[in-house]
């Protein structure tokens, strides 16, 4: 018992090798930079936050031929962009919105799996086409600003494909440090983890957002957004020790989104600590899973509080995220543990082959 524990301590604090070139990160943070810095410039910074959700997309590039990383950004970033809209729409039917992000969250996964884009390792997953639904469910904007708002993340994914170019261009041609792959087979996963693993997701994504608005948590989004990210481990083993990264990670970066929170940044400079905060977040995340949760828990802070216009008030944000991360890192943890033993998950073994007549 000893032993094992000590050697779950060494894999929540071990700093892995990574293959992720310096350009990812810097890349992120430029096309970060740019959408902020034009709406710090038309004094909309809350824009420039919303439109961050759609250069998010970027990350979603694979490590293939040129023609191929472009056609899968374009790909992403009509994703995001449809997810966030039919988040949007959930205002006019309440009722629906677990079934729209835990439909959301299946979809995206099966796509995600099924091309190989990023479906593991550092790489997002299904996060945040689950998380711009997420948003825009929560987001309290005026029905009439709905399709604005969707052009305003559009725009950040017109960002995401430039920023994609210039990467490109960066890693195969000048620096040649990330040459290209050859396009991953389709479907190589199996019906098993490409459908089923998603459909379980699906269910406790959606569930977390029942189990938020049954407690009647202050920003619940955050249950969910905490049971998305624990669901993405290949072994219960990753899940558990994603889960523990999660907790003290979140622990300490909500520590120190309080003492940001606390200071009244200039446009310029408020600019310049989402550069960081994002750069650094892509440069730890290969790494160790809980420091990068240092850097990213005050940026995805301050972008899903985009719709308070900077109004934010730090105590009651730092209490509702670390109770609401606890609960939503439960719920992951259970539904990893579906997820990873047969006798839980032949359920939804038996439902995904009646719903999906497909042989991969």
């Amino acid at each position: 018992m000893k032993k094992i524990i000590l050697e779950n301590i060494k894999n929540v604090l071990t700093l892995n090798k990574t293959e992720r070139v310096w350009q990812l990160p810097f890349f992120t943070a430029l096309g970060v930079g740019i959408v902020l810095s034009v709406g710090a410039y038309y004094e909309r910074l809350d824009l420039g936050l919303i439109a961050m959700i759609g250069t998010m997309a970027f990350l979603y590039i694979p490590n293939t031929p040129l023609y191929h990383k472009m056609a899968v950004m374009m790909c992403c970033s009509f994703g995001i962009t449809l997810c966030f809209l039919l988040g949007l729409l959930t205002h006019f039917f309440p009722l629906l919105t677990p079934l729209v992000i835990g439909f959301v969250a299946m979809t995206s996964s099966i796509l995600v799996r099924y091309y190989d884009l990023g479906a593991v390792g550092s790489a997002p997953g299904y996060f945040f086409f689950v998380f711009a639904c997420l948003l825009g469910s929560f987001f309290p904007f005026e029905p009439k600003d709905y399709i604005f708002l969707t052009g305003v993340v559009c725009i950040g994914t017109i960002v995401a494909n430039l920023m994609a170019f210039l990467y490109s261009l960066s890693v195969i041609y000048f620096f040649k440090n990330a040459l290209p792959k050859p396009v991953p087979q389709r479907g190589h996963w199996g019906f098993e983890i490409v459908v089923v693993d998603s459909l379980i997701m699906g269910t406790f994504v959606g569930f977390a957002i029942v189990i938020g608005a049954f407690l009647e948590l202050e920003r619940s989004y955050w249950v969910a957004v905490s049971c998305t990210t624990i669901m993405q481990g290949l072994t219960l083993n990753s899940v558990w020790i994603k889960q523990i990264q999660r907790i003290l990670g979140t622990a300490l970066g909500v520590l120190f989104a309080w003492w940001l929170l606390g200071i009244d940044f200039s446009p310029f400079y408020f600019v310049l600590l989402m550069m960081f905060l994002v750069f650094m977040t892509e440069f730890v995340i290969a790494r160790n899973y809980g420091l990068a949760m240092i850097f990213v828990t005050p940026y995805i802070t301050y972008l899903a509080e985009a719709a308070t216009s900077m109004g934010l008030n730090k105590d009651l944000i730092v209490e509702a995220r670390l109770e609401d991360v606890i609960v939503g890192s439960i719920l992951g943890l259970l539904g990893g543990l579906v997820i990873h033993k047969p006798y839980l998950r032949k359920p939804f073994d038996s439902i995904a082959h009646r719903i999906f007549k497909i042989k991969f």
